[in-house]
């Protein structure tokens, strides 16, 4: 980025900073977007079959852009539907057109263009069907070849064909902003297709794109009535705007699409297509879009003809299903004259608002215990008044949004940070911007464990529009990646456990049930590993926030939910570890003293004797610090067998579905969590890094051809990663927990980021490493770690590994920021604020370079490593555009 930069040396005792502040863009700014985008992941051949990159906002739903470059998985409603696309139906039961764009071209002057749909070759598992192909769109000539480059939120794809003397490249993308929730919730697939000339002669071309409307279905069911497309002309802005005259406007699959265009070109459009027989539909508006380029609206309803005589029906049969398309085609062309070297663009945006959210919808009609059939709506829906709003912000603040999304992208991949890990952190972000997380109409966040497809599994068992309602806290403690970028969204969250969640026992109902203000509370069931995680997560998000005011709010609260750990169920005499029956992420209940549960008790110990400190409430914190000091000593003394911990179980009560002296994949995780939160060792620092070289010694399986599984696969053939359980010193128990012979993602990443932490880092990449492979693009879809469904909340352990990696720990509380001393430049988030810092060895110092990309930062001191910090004699507020450059004297 080039800036205009101002100076301002001010001179300390040590160290010496330079304070630099350049000229910020706005919306207003004429200055184009940045022309190159950043590159983290290249996709090709049979490695782009399972690429699907969802394109949508936080809570608003996402479609996927395609390894080929079609539009998939089409969740732009209110439910989870991975696997659904509309179509429009030409001959039932398989021949019809779903969303595309497609590509006219032709020489100048001369006869009939030619056609090509904007995609590459479809995969050949789609060959073979009952009436052939499988796949929409098989009909259309396409591309011979593409390349998918990927950089989460950012796509770029090149098209290739010898046949064609055109360059033809697509840039897709959703703002992606951390610390800027509003314009990371923006309901918009925004695609720009860039079209260069390499013959020397001019060529016409025009870009074509088609989306039924669909408004009344979403895969799960529902029904089209009297949907209709209106072309609309708004100053820069020109579109269908898609909308419903006959669906019930408090129906959860009513709302408003729209497909629009800011280009300078010549648009022409079609509010539906022609309704004919056999084939003669798609035929019609081929011939129509190749003649010039440009399409000939048919109106409403279109062209109606008899299918058997081809004659034209009267105005009265117009508007009768059997001679209308239920879906009308909303389409949309822009044409453009191109000289010879001469490159031009076309932007589309795909906008949509689907207001009517119900609270844990599972796609049918059964909504469980606490779910409800009442609307609890959209966040975002309350800031557009339709798709075509949308459309019209998007556009007027566009330069501005891709210009960020760019910046914060290009920031991350160019640190200095193994590739699987930023790969890892920066793919399964998306998941947040998935289905599996939305936000009501309140502003309140939410989460499934999982997203739904609508093909359920293929072995059978049932279909949801999403897996594991509730925001269950024991599945969304693993992840990290919410309150490093988006920090307001996380403490949101933080609200709903502790102000609405809590129970007045301090019991925590580790399922929430909506409508909030009605049903919370009405899961009555409490996890131990869910419960004292949300304890340490608080304390992080105070810390990133400085947000006192919050913390004093959820404080009593946070005291009743700490201390019902002893006058409940789990420490049962009180001496900081936990014995009775343990409700935990295994889906069964520990019995006695177990490294799981004692790992996260501990860190909600340690966190709470902070707050309570800083709080002034000196006998919680007393007896807070009573406990963690007789549990911290007991566990190391009497779990730890020399190279991990393990479970004590009781005499007098069962083995069944327990841990044992089971080798645990996350025996430590509240260590793990405890790393990134910056509240230390929570148990003795040898012991720990010892245990991860045990589970990396016992639990990692190289090929799983010579692994027995008795659970789900999520690991075949040669693949490689860290099953959950072994069992090395013998006494596998006739039933152990049931997920023992597993691997999962997120429990992996959590592991892997620990290791890194206790400076095992050729581990913790390999762990990496391997999760990426299998996750390949020709295996599985790179932008969907599943577990219990897809796109799987706890996969976004991953961020942890950015942290661990870089060493970074902020707090807003006393001001202070810290970073590895290993010379690098690293990017960096705190959930409100991000930008560099690069670390540099001169001598026996250190030379620091802090630069603000967004928002602002106060520091107090500032630490590299394990050195002693440096403490500046004033607060120092760095700003966006502002740079901090100093000695740090050893």
């Amino acid at each position: 980025m080039i800036r205009n930069l101002i100076a301002l040396i001010v001179v300390l005792s040590l160290p010496v900073f330079i304070i630099a502040q350049g000229d910020l863009q706005n919306s207003q700014n004429s200055e184009s977007p940045s022309s190159e985008w950043p590159l983290l992941k290249t996709y090709t051949g049979e490695y782009l079959s399972e690429v699907a990159m969802p394109l949508g906002g936080i809570g608003t739903g996402t479609v996927s852009i395609g390894g080929r470059g079609d539009l998939r998985d089409w969740e732009l409603g209110n439910r989870g539907a991975l696997g659904w696309t509309p179509g429009v139906k030409l001959v039932e039961p398989t021949i019809a057109n779903a969303p595309f764009f497609a590509l006219y071209f032709k020489e100048k002057g001369t006869a009939k263009g030619q056609l090509r749909l904007l995609e590459g070759p479809i995969s050949e598992s789609k060959y073979y069907g009952d009436w052939g192909c499988d796949a929409y769109n098989a009909g259309f000539p396409r591309f011979e070849e593409v390349e998918f480059k990927a950089a989460y939120p950012l796509a770029q794809l090149s098209f290739k064909h010898k046949n064609v003397p055109l360059d033809v490249n697509l840039k897709a993308f959703n703002p992606m902003i951390p610390g800027d929730e509003d314009n990371s919730s923006i309901p918009v697939a925004i695609l720009t297709y860039f079209v260069k000339n390499n013959s020397d002669k001019v060529m016409e071309f025009a870009v074509c794109g088609m989306i039924p409307n669909y408004i009344g279905i979403d895969g799960w069911g529902g029904k089209t009535n009297q949907n209709e497309n209106e072309f609309k002309d708004e100053s820069s802005l020109k579109g269908l705007y898609m909308f419903s005259n006959g669906v019930d406007s408090t129906d959860v699959n009513w709302g408003t699409m729209a497909l629009s265009t800011n280009s300078s070109g010549k648009v022409t459009y079609r509010t539906s297509w022609a309704k004919l027989g056999w084939n003669w539909t798609f035929r019609e508006f081929i011939d129509d879009f190749t003649t010039d380029g440009e399409l000939v609206n048919l109106g409403f309803n279109a062209d109606a003809r008899d299918f058997n005589t081809g004659d034209m029906l009267g105005e009265e049969m117009k508007n009768k299903e059997k001679y209308s398309i239920p879906t009308p085609p909303a389409t949309l062309s822009v044409k453009e004259t191109i000289a010879p070297g001469e490159e031009k663009e076309v932007t589309f945006y795909i906008t949509w608002n689907f207001p009517n959210r119900r609270g844990w919808d599972l796609g049918k009609s059964w909504y469980g215990n606490f779910g409800t059939k009442e609307i609890v709506g959209n966040y975002y829906s309350t800031k557009y008044k339709d798709a075509w709003d949308v459309a019209q912000k998007v556009n007027n603040n566009i330069i501005t949004l891709e210009k960020k999304t760019v910046d914060f992208v290009s920031a991350f991949c160019e640190s200095d940070i193994p590739e699987s890990i930023k790969e890892a952190a920066l793919f399964n972000s998306c998941n947040l911007r998935s289905q599996t997380v939305f936000q009501t109409a309140e502003g309140y966040p939410f989460g499934w464990e999982g997203t739904g497809s609508v093909q359920g599994t293929k072995l059978g068992a049932s279909k949801n529009a999403g897996w594991g309602l509730g925001t269950c806290t024991h599945v969304w403690n693993y992840e990290s990646t919410i309150p490093f970028l988006f920090g307001d969204l996380s403490m949101k969250f933080r609200e709903v456990e502790f102000l609405h969640a809590t129970h007045d026992n301090g019991a925590m109902s580790h399922r929430v049930g909506l409508p909030l203000n009605e049903k919370a509370k009405s899961f009555k069931h409490w996890a131990a590993d869910g419960q004292m995680g949300t304890l340490i997560k608080v304390y992080r998000d105070w810390q990133l926030s400085g947000n006192d005011e919050k913390l004093q709010e959820m404080w009593p609260y946070i005291k009743k939910a700490m201390s019902f750990a002893w006058k409940g169920i789990w420490d049962t005499n009180k001496d900081g570890v936990m014995e009775g029956s343990q409700h935990n992420t295994m889906d069964i209940d520990y019995h006695g003293p177990n490294p799981q549960m004692a790992a996260w008790y501990l860190g909600a110990l340690k966190a709470s004797i902070e707050m309570a400190d800083y709080m002034g409430d000196k006998a919680f914190k007393k007896e807070c610090e009573v406990l963690y000091k007789k549990g911290s000593s007991w566990v190391d003394a009497n779990l730890f067998n020399g190279e991990y911990y393990e479970q004590i179980m009781p005499e007098n009560h069962n083995k069944v579905a327990q841990l044992g002296k089971g080798c645990l994949v996350d025996q430590l995780v509240g260590q793990y969590l405890a790393h990134t939160t910056g509240l230390g060792y929570v148990l003795d620092k040898a012991h720990v890094s010892k245990t991860l070289e045990s589970i990396m010694k016992y639990n990692w399986v190289d090929d799983f051809n010579n692994h027995t599984n008795t659970f789900r696969s999520f690991g075949l053939g040669d693949e490689a990663g860290l099953i959950m359980a072994s069992y090395p010193k013998g006494e596998l128990l006739d039933f152990p927990f049931p997920y023992y012979t597993e691997i999962m993602t997120g429990f992996e990443y959590s592991t892997a980021v620990h290791m890194i932490y206790e400076g095992q880092t050729d581990n913790g990449e390999k762990v990496f490493e391997a999760i990426r492979n299998r996750f390949d693009g020709k295996k599985r879809n790179p932008f969907n770690e599943g577990e219990y469904g897809h796109r799987y909340a706890r996969a976004m352990a991953a961020w942890g590994g950015v942290i661990a990696w870089t060493g970074f720990e902020y707090s807003a509380v006393t001001k202070t920021m810290k970073f590895t001393d290993k010379a690098g430049k690293y990017f960096w988030s705190n959930g409100y604020a991000w930008g560099m810092c690069e670390v540099s060895k001169g001598g026996d110092d250190y030379r620091v370079h802090l630069e603000v990309l967004h928002g602002k930062v106060a520091l107090n001191t500032f630490q590299l490593g394990e050195h002693k910090a440096h403490a500046f004699k004033k607060t120092n507020s760095v700003e966006e555009g502002e740079s901090l450059m100093f000695k740090y004297k050893l």
